[in-house]
């Protein structure tokens, strides 16, 4: 395939934003792979670094999930850029403004009293945001077709939280019970969460909506930055907070998208389940434990069914 702005745009994860850098690491990840020592055991077969990555944890992190995730349905069945196979406009609709899903009129609804909370003025573009999609089954036996997200730290915030109890009202799904009481964690707010946004202020208590933060942003006095700048669509400090949780929000509801059909809900899992319930950071949990963990969450929060795969 040759290498272009395009191309390297789907490779493009998290913080990562330069496409001379998402070339730059997906090499890394190659020479990496090559230079591994290929463990082979009856629960998983996975190539196990041996040097550490040059990139940031997080993608390392993401990645290692959809490593897992792949081996366990097949490899055939996913789509995710951290496993080199990106997600396009092709495979799945998801535009950055909400009217153009061809939503229920109560969908929409929701969305406009969702954007209100997020202090939206609803200039949005027509932008593709399918490349910004962690991961997509595509036509699995058990699982179908639908959005996987692999969400840390920078997802739980006060803006998260109140799309989330819009959303509860229109979608019906197992994730969000349990991401608004992550988001209402106030130390894992403080340690975690504000510290993936290079927020250096403390606070005392969950605020009460995300309006609420934004004014307490304010005055801390803490500088923008890439973390918490002004976006397209949210023109204030926090914006980019914003932005992510609706974002967040389009993957959430794609599934109710007339123009994405068979398409069921999102399958969402966060990193911070991983690690309360192997009691350990996320990068130190051997591949073979992720699965098991992997299999445990989709049986007991997704009544889905894979420990025989």
């Amino acid at each position: 395939m040759p290498i272009n702005t395009v191309v390297a745009k789907g490779y493009i994860s998290g913080r990562v934003q330069s496409p001379s850098v998402a070339i730059l690491n997906k090499l890394d990840q190659l020479s990496t792979i090559q230079n591994s020592k290929i463990v082979s055991t009856p629960q998983l077969n996975i190539p196990i670094e041996v040097k550490a990555m040059s990139i940031e944890s997080k993608i390392m992190d993401e990645t290692r999930f959809f490593q897992v995730f792949s081996e366990l349905i097949g490899q055939n069945y996913l789509l995710s850029k951290s496993i080199g196979k990106p997600i396009s406009s092709s495979n799945v609709f998801l535009s950055n403004n909400f009217r153009e899903y061809e939503f229920s009129q109560s969908v929409i609804k929701c969305y406009t009293n969702l954007l209100s909370d997020l202090k939206s003025n609803n200039l949005f573009t027509s932008e593709s945001l399918s490349h910004h999609i962690d991961g997509l089954a595509i036509n699995h036996s058990i699982i179908g077709t639908r959005i996987i997200e692999f969400d840390e730290e920078q997802h739980f915030t006060p803006a998260r939280k109140d799309t989330l109890q819009h959303l509860s009202g229109i979608v019906e799904n197992p994730f969000i019970t349990s991401y608004i009481d992550i988001c209402n964690d106030i130390k894992y707010l403080q340690n975690e969460v504000f510290k993936k946004h290079r927020i250096k202020s403390s606070i005392q208590k969950i605020p009460k909506s995300f309006s609420e933060f934004t004014q307490w942003l304010l005055i801390s006095n803490e500088k923008s930055s890439g973390y918490i700048c002004e976006k397209n669509g949210f023109d204030f400090l926090g914006g980019r907070i914003a932005q992510r949780a609706y974002y967040d929000s389009l993957r959430d509801t794609a599934h109710l998208s007339p123009k994405n059909t068979n398409m069921k809900s999102p399958l969402r899992f966060s990193k911070k389940e991983f690690e309360d319930i192997a009691k350990k950071q996320f990068s130190t949990i051997p591949l073979p434990a992720i699965k098991d963990i992997l299999i445990e969450i989709l049986s007991e929060k997704y009544f889905v069914n894979l420990s025989s795969v």
